[in-house]
């Protein structure tokens, strides 16, 4: 039985140390930049980019253009639905 492709998306969104540092920048301050991401994970402006990019892709963040920037936020709803999917799986396989 394979992981539904929501899920997959989820979790290898997850499996990058930078994009998993990056989800915890959220915790902290829920509306950011790619320039407040670069910055504070001292990465550059285009992998910043990239790894917002994917976590937007896996259902993690959303974002907003404001301007000539783009603002960030965690997707909370899609995050509760894809954990939510994922019990499911496990009651159902395990």
């Amino acid at each position: 039985m394979a992981l539904p492709d929501n899920l997959q998306k989820f979790f290898h969104a997850l499996t990058n140390t930078n994009r998993q540092r990056i989800m915890l920048l959220f915790a902290e301050q829920p509306v950011l930049t790619v320039g407040e991401v670069a910055e504070r994970t001292q990465l550059g402006m285009s992998t910043a980019s990239e790894h917002l990019k994917q976590l937007k892709e896996a259902g993690l963040l959303r974002s907003e253009k404001i301007g000539k920037e783009v603002e960030y936020r965690a997707n909370v709803a899609s995050i509760q639905a894809i954990l939510a999917e994922l019990g499911g799986f496990l009651r159902q396989c395990c």
